[in-house]
């Protein structure tokens, strides 16, 4: 098997591969294929390009752009005289986006170590080479991978049950591109298995997948509304607005990531209708901002669903068949037993003035960079990457719990942004610079939470 030595290859994680496995697997799979018998250790040094920690983040550095890309957004919509979107909403899509990127650092391990016992022990092609054909080849058979774990994420409640969180912004724009559910991670990769059959490394697809995901960007935005021709080959912002409603002619329609074509060849397209204003979120809209919430909330209603069935076979059906399956009903349940949601419909209130918006601004920032800095660490970062990870997660959440105006938002926050005051100078970062921005915003929200909260929240806290 030929290994080109200057490829980029995945982030670390701290569930670490078996080495000696993977040495001993690729080993067999040579012998197996009469080729050249290697021992172990020269196994791992043919495949140590592949082991390395490399391939960039291209989501993960996506988001700063997207940042740019949803303020020129505002603008766009402004010009064009149409209703803005909720800043909150940004924000916690934005946030989501975040929670999924530190999720690498916890599963990465898992998904990557399957794909590389797999394709270095089975795959039957070989590794294509650096031509535009391939390249257009790869971007064509991820996008069909990704028709069919986007498909089954809608037609499979528990599957839907993660995948909601993508949807259950209840705005269309550039922010929602990026919001996924860490737990998404759990089986996506299951849908890329079989690039590793093909021959494909699993650089070339970990960096196809970004590319996939940071396409589809674009296509979260009311600013375009058509693109002419081009709507019969790509997926684009009119296809995608279909995609995410709520009306019951949009449901489980639209599911290509850069090409629409998939849809057209296996009866899943839907035009997007003017006679009908596009309501966005999920039939039943989750009425809290805890983005932790929104990772188990579906999922409790599922088990509960499943439980209230008479019949084992039925509570099985329930999780591995559509979210609106019922006994003796079609796999995606019937069409006449589905809500039909029609707009407009009001937004979940959120209680947030204008320092409100400042300070979960301030403070998504300081976790996007400590996200950032976090991502190429190698395991001698371990514990520093461990510790800053969960202040990460904290942070994240806490922003969704302050747009819920939580009555324990005051205790809640002066713990936060003390204990990592505390974190920050027991486990120093060995970035001084970031060391020195995110301990000025702890402090500096510690103060302010223990002497005027009012002024954060704009009422008496």
């Amino acid at each position: 098997m030929e290994l080109v030595a200057n490829r980029t290859y995945p982030p670390p994680c701290l569930v670490t591969l078996n080495l000696s496995d993977v040495g001993r697997t690729f080993a067999l799979s040579q012998k197996e294929r009469g080729e050249e018998e290697v021992g172990e250790e020269e196994a791992l040094l043919l495949l140590s390009p592949v082991l390395q920690p490399n391939v960039p983040g291209y989501t993960l550095q996506g988001i700063w752009w997207l940042v740019w890309m949803v303020c020129l957004e505002y603008l766009a919509l402004w010009w064009q005289g149409q209703r803005l979107p909720d800043l909150h909403d940004n924000v916690l899509s934005l946030v989501h986006a975040t929670l999924y990127e530190v999720s690498k650092v916890f599963v990465r391990g898992f998904e990557y170590g399957a794909y590389v016992y797999v394709w270095s022990r089975y795959s039957f092609f070989p590794t294509p080479d650096d031509s535009l054909l391939s390249l257009l080849l790869m971007v064509v058979v991820v996008d069909f991978g990704f028709y069919w774990l986007h498909r089954a994420s809608h037609e499979v409640m528990v599957l839907w049950a993660v995948h909601q969180v993508h949807h259950s912004s209840e705005e269309f724009s550039m922010s929602v591109g990026l919001r996924h559910s860490p737990l998404q991670r759990l089986f996506s990769w299951v849908f890329y298995l079989p690039l590793a059959l093909f021959g494909i490394p699993p650089t070339l697809m970990l960096g196809h997948v970004q590319f996939n995901t940071l396409f589809q960007c674009w296509t979260h935005t009311e600013t375009i509304r058509t693109v002419g021709p081009l709507e019969y080959i790509f997926n684009t912002p009119s296809h995608h607005r279909v995609h995410h409603g709520c009306n019951i002619y949009c449901l489980d329609k639209n599911y290509g990531g850069i090409f629409i074509l998939w849809d057209r060849l296996f009866g899943t397209f839907q035009e997007e209708r003017t006679d009908q204003e596009i309501v966005y979120g999920i039939v039943f809209q989750p009425k809290r901002f805890n983005p932790l919430y929104h990772q188990i909330f579906y999922l409790v209603g599922a088990l509960k669903k499943a439980q209230s069935l008479s019949t084992w076979s039925n509570s099985v059906a329930a999780l591995i068949k559509g979210p609106s399956w019922a006994p003796g009903s079609p796999w995606t349940g019937w069409v006449e037993d589905k809500l039909d949601i029609r707009g407009p419909r009001e937004h979940v209130p959120v209680s947030a003035v204008l320092t409100t918006h400042c300070y979960v601004v301030v403070h998504f920032l300081a976790a996007l960079s400590l996200t950032s800095y976090l991502a190429p660490l190698t395991a001698a970062g371990l514990a520093e990457t461990l510790v800053y990870s969960i202040m990460v997660v904290a942070s994240l959440t806490s922003i969704g719990i302050l747009y819920e105006d939580s009555p324990y938002a005051r205790p809640m926050e002066l713990t936060r942004c003390g204990v990592s005051l505390a974190l920050c100078m027991l486990v120093p970062l060995s970035s001084a610079s970031i060391l020195m921005a995110i301990t000025t915003v702890y402090a500096a929200s510690f103060v302010l939470w223990g002497l005027v909260p009012d002024r954060i929240m704009g009422h008496k806290v």
